[in-house]
């Protein structure tokens, strides 16, 4: 089981994700779990660890996809 930060992080990114039609910024991120942004890097790195999300470090948190049953979603 995850930590509390990833855990409400992939919560949030997949209903914002859902509702929005697009993935949250770093900063939506932030106001919206109330973690500052470098405990948000961390558990964005612990999801792609996971494989519950495919995202490159070096690149903004929007271009994270989601992964669904083993292969990415791409809404």
């Amino acid at each position: 089981m995850f930590e509390d930060t990833p855990r409400k992080l992939l919560r949030i990114i997949v209903q914002f994700k859902y509702h929005f039609k697009r993935m949250p910024t770093i900063r939506e991120l932030g106001r919206l779990s109330g973690r500052r942004p470098a405990d948000v890097i961390k558990g964005f790195k612990v999801l792609a660890a996971e494989h519950y999300i495919v995202w490159d470090a070096g690149k903004p948190i929007q271009t994270a996809v989601i992964v669904e049953g083993g292969t990415p979603c791409i809404i």
